[in-house]
């Protein structure tokens, strides 16, 4: 969920990295969720990787999983089909559940149905119009701070960078490019995957640095470098702000950078010799009376994104009852009969 609606990066997924989909339709509970979660635990214990893509309205709940080599397989809950994507692509494998579904405890519910689905489109709008709130008093922050910002100065440090981590690498392969969201808003608040997604990675940058200052576009610069010189990139997206860059990840060189400020701070560990700061604030020196401005925008920011989380809860608290009366109406032996072919 972000500031310019419901972002996923499926479309980029299946067109560039899946060799088969299974597209999983029909049955709109939490039972799906569940067999992902089961499916990614099934090839995890056979050795192979996999990727969890969590719902941003529930925790701990999947609505996709990728198995990586040699299946390269995505498992995808059906209402998250990119409409961008032809559903007669012969890659994709649909999994169809109607059949399993009592349509007549779908008629006695459904005038409850009806209502929790109005109450549920309410909170979703409510949601989605304070997060782009939220965005737009994010870019008058932006504002404040790049008029102070020493942009040599960071262009400097930019290219000290480069320089340490590609040095003369004279480019071998073509790189590849792939995408993967860093976290989103919740009803909990704010989430993300980092620890998760950067645990096998030998050195971390966390960069410290105001809104405006240059973070995404320097990452972005980045990514361009690396994949010009020849190395794999994964470019990891804001969950706020759709069109930001918060982290990128090197694999070939065991490496990542990301934004470790608001609203996912993080700080080195001390027990990992590859973590350090990258200190881009330095470059920032907003006056006295910029930072008096900087804090009441603050103060407004911190309060959309309140709001924000005050009506996803109720969003999901409608969508989960709609859920709970899916599940009531799935015929669970004949769920396991049509999913058990998904266990390879």
């Amino acid at each position: 969920m972000t500031g310019q609606g419901v972002k996923q990066l499926y479309t980029d997924l299946i067109n560039n990295e899946a060799k088969t989909v299974y597209l999983i339709k029909g049955a709109s509970g939490f039972k799906v969720p569940k067999l992902l979660k089961e499916l990614g635990d099934y090839y995890h214990k056979q050795g192979v990787d996999v990727e969890y893509f969590l719902e941003p309205l529930f925790e701990n709940t999947y609505e996709a999983i990728y198995v990586k080599e040699p299946h390269s397989t995505l498992f995808l809950q059906g209402t998250n089909f990119p409409n961008d994507i032809n559903s007669s692509d012969p890659r994709i494998k649909v999994i169809a559940l109607n059949e399993c579904v009592d349509v007549q405890k779908f008629l006695d519910n459904g005038e409850q149905l009806l209502q929790l689905n109005q109450t549920k489109e309410n909170y979703h709008n409510k949601c989605f119009e304070a997060l782009a709130n939220a965005i737009s008093i994010h870019d008058d922050w932006e504002v404040e701070t790049r008029r102070h910002m020493d942009w040599n100065g960071l262009n400097e440090q930019t290219d000290q960078l480069f320089n340490d981590l590609f040095g003369s690498t004279i480019p071998l392969k073509k790189g590849n490019r792939t995408h993967r969201l860093l976290g989103t808003l919740t009803p909990q608040g704010a989430r993300d995957t980092l620890q998760s997604i950067t645990q096998n990675l030998e050195r971390r940058l966390f960069i410290k640095g105001y809104p405006g200052t240059g973070k995404s576009s320097m990452m972005k610069k980045l990514a361009n470098e690396a994949e010009a010189k020849g190395y794999d990139v994964q470019l990891v997206w804001c969950g706020l702000d759709s069109n930001s860059i918060d982290m990128v990840i090197i694999p070939e060189l065991n490496f990542c950078i990301f934004d470790s400020t608001e609203p996912h701070v993080y700080f080195p560990d001390e027990n990992r010799p590859g973590d350090e700061i990258f200190d881009i604030a330095k470059h920032c020196h907003p006056t006295e009376v910029e930072e008096k401005n900087i804090n009441a925008i603050v103060i407004k920011y911190k309060a959309a994104i309140s709001d924000a989380i005050r009506y996803a809860k109720m969003y999901a608290e409608a969508e989960g009852k709609i859920r709970e009366i899916h599940d009531s109406a799935l015929d669970v032996a004949e769920f396991g009969k049509r999913t058990a072919r998904l266990f390879i």
